[in-house]
């Protein structure tokens, strides 16, 4: 079948309950490519701002799609069944046609052996690559930069009654905006630690070798466990908070230089008597470049100053001519050596 013939005039088709059961299936066909599925979501909520029939009890059906997805986390069809009711019918249109949520739920199931995704339907992700920094604004006014190999989920169908909930993996800076009805804003980590705010300005880092909170503007709390006891953490501006994993308890440093550790922000990479072991592991987290040192007299050795780099090997060119070594490449790893 030929899936190129999926367009948005298609799915505007569709989303207003006109499509033949063959094009339901092209559409099935044509979501099983996870490349597809953001554009999905992007041209329905296009239809749905041009279908003003389509809107009363709008948060109704949101939250019953929510809650029905949240109460059935292994929900799933095989392709030859039919949707099934009641949790997609909360409602009608003006016009007696099912709702655009309605349509979106069932094109899920649609000749298709699962969900797209418990995740991937509740969440938005935003991404970087390698050596690529992204700016984001939230629903809610609060603004991210995401730095490079970094992704963040954020709920595709709005924050929740009580807190403003977002999930991160790699290095972020957030500027929150504190809300009239002072909601919490939650980071969540995969490193045993959350960040909870109401409005300020601060940068999570969240990688396999741990974690750190820096608090530029406010007030943070930071949520951790020690054992089975769930702590918690007061930051004042300034402060540094590291979670290692080898440490029983996270260190707080004040007076911590927030413009130095926030440079990247600026493309920019600040060391100060940083360990050239240190570099190379930036190195792999920012551009995912591995940097093995074979010569052990080059790995204790410090770098200070400022770097601008276009590249990963380009910093790598400039400190060999600072540290005079030899670079050299073994499979998908450079190599430092001794001249």
């Amino acid at each position: 079948m030929n899936t190129l013939s999926v367009n948005k005039a298609l799915l505007f088709q569709y989303f207003a309950g006109n499509a033949s059961p063959a094009q339901k299936r092209l559409i099935a066909e044509w979501l099983a490519d996870i490349q597809n599925q953001e554009l999905y979501f992007e041209w329905l909520t296009e239809w749905q701002s041009q279908s003003p029939q389509f809107l009363p009890d709008g948060q109704e059906r949101y939250d019953a799609y929510v809650r029905y997805m949240r109460e059935n986390p292994n929900a799933a069809l095989s392709g030859g069944e039919e949707v099934q009711e009641p949790f997609l019918v909360v409602g009608t249109s003006r016009t007696g046609r099912r709702t655009w949520l309605m349509a979106a739920a069932s094109v899920l199931v649609l000749g298709m052996t699962a969900w797209l995704g418990r995740e991937h339907i509740l969440y938005k992700t935003y991404a970087t690559k390698f050596g690529e920094t992204r700016s984001v604004k939230l629903s809610d006014g609060t603004k991210v930069i995401l730095n490079a190999n970094t992704s963040m989920q954020v709920p595709r169908f709005g924050f929740g009654e009580d807190t403003r909930e977002v999930k991160l993996n790699g290095e972020a800076l957030f500027n929150v905006t504190h809300t009239m009805d002072n909601k919490r804003f939650m980071v969540k980590t995969e490193e045993n630690f959350e960040v909870m705010v109401l409005g300020t300005e601060f940068s999570v880092y969240t990688r396999q070798r741990g974690g750190k909170v820096l608090l530029k503007k406010g007030k943070v709390h930071v949520l951790f466990s020690e054992g089975r006891q769930k702590k918690e953490l007061v930051m004042k501006p300034g402060d540094l908070v590291t979670m290692e994993k080898s440490a029983t308890r996270p260190v707080v440093k004040p007076n911590a230089d927030t413009q130095k550790l926030t440079a990247w922000t600026g493309n920019r990479f600040v060391f100060d008597k940083t360990p050239l072991s240190e570099v190379a592991t930036q190195l792999q987290e920012h551009y995912g470049i591995k940097v093995e040192i074979k010569d052990n007299r080059f790995a204790h050795r410090t770098v200070s100053g400022t770097f601008q780099p276009e590249s990963g090997e380009e910093l790598l060119s400039l400190l060999s001519e600072l540290f005079n070594f030899r670079l050299a490449r073994e499979g998908d790893a450079y190599l430092i050596l001794q001249k």
